[in-house]
C-alpha cells in the first residue's frame, strides 16, 4: 500500500474515495478545502483527514439518532 501523499489532486482524491469529479464540484461546500499550487488545485492531506473525520462523525450521529 502506497503512503498517502501530503497533498492530492482533485482527480486523485476523487479516485481514492470513489466519487466523480462532477460530484466533487457539485457538492463543493461539502468537500475538503483545496488550495492552488502552481496552477493546479490540490487537497492537503490534513484537509482530507479533517473531512473524513467530519464524515465519520456525521455517520455516527445519524446512527445514534436512528437508534
Amino acid at each position: 500500500m502506497k503512503p498517502k501523499p501530503s497533498s492530492s489532486s482533485i482527480a486523485d482524491f476523487c479516485g481514492r474515495h470513489n466519487i466523480s469529479e462532477v460530484t466533487f464540484y457539485r457538492h463543493r461546500d461539502d468537500m475538503p478545502k483545496a488550495i492552488k499550487i502552481g496552477g493546479q488545485w490540490r487537497i492537503p492531506g490534513k484537509a482530507e483527514d479533517e473531512w473524513l473525520a467530519a464524515k465519520e462523525a456525521e455517520f455516527t450521529q445519524a446512527n445514534k439518532a436512528a437508534a
